[in-house]
């Protein structure tokens, strides 16, 4: 941005001086007219292009960041989601999967916490409620998948379900923080 304002300031300072260059003293009016004609239509042309790179590059960054969210989940999505299939049997497959989720979610966590902090004061200030409600979530999932790894027969489906409901829950509020801090931070 402000690259294309020194060109700007750039191209109507030159616009100027070739405008009042007394060495010239043989043009005549309309050579004159012609020449600040052409010089304005290229000072047009180029605050033109400029505006359509400024208007590309955010529509690209725009673009690239919903991508990005979007693509964030897929890898996440799937998992756990059914958890039908886990059977008491599967109990350590079904612990692996959710060990490799919760890594994956911390990941986010750690991003959106980069994010926040690089944001402004406002942005900061509530990023950080927003934060600690998420590590307190996530804490308490480490509880629940401490209980499914304890957990008997009698008592898997109970336990089973009450950790993929805390993980949905705690992935669905990471999903409104993220959307929160791209709202704040891309207006």
């Amino acid at each position: 941005m402000k690259n294309q304002y020194l060109l700007i300031v750039t191209i109507s300072i030159a616009a100027v001086a070739v405008g009042c260059n007394k060495s010239n003293t043989t043009m005549d009016d309309s050579n004159a007219t012609n020449t600040a004609t052409s010089m304005a239509d290229s000072t047009k042309t180029g605050v033109s292009n400029a505006w359509e790179s400024t208007k590309n590059v955010a529509t690209n960054a725009w673009a690239k960041t919903v991508e990005v969210t979007t693509n964030t989940w897929q890898d996440i999505k799937q998992s756990l989601q059914s958890s039908a299939n886990y059977t008491y049997d599967k109990k350590d497959a079904f612990v692996a999967d959710a060990q490799a989720d919760l890594a994956v979610l911390d990941q986010k966590i750690s991003a959106l916490s980069n994010k926040i902090s690089s944001g402004s004061d406002s942005v900061k200030a509530d990023g950080q409620a927003k934060l600690q409600d998420l590590e307190t979530q996530r804490s308490a999932l480490d509880k629940n998948l401490d209980a499914v790894k304890a957990s008997t027969e009698t008592g898997w489906n109970d336990t089973k379900t009450t950790f993929v409901n805390a993980y949905n829950a705690t992935k669905s509020s990471l999903k409104q923080a993220w959307q929160w801090v791209n709202d704040k931070t891309n207006t």
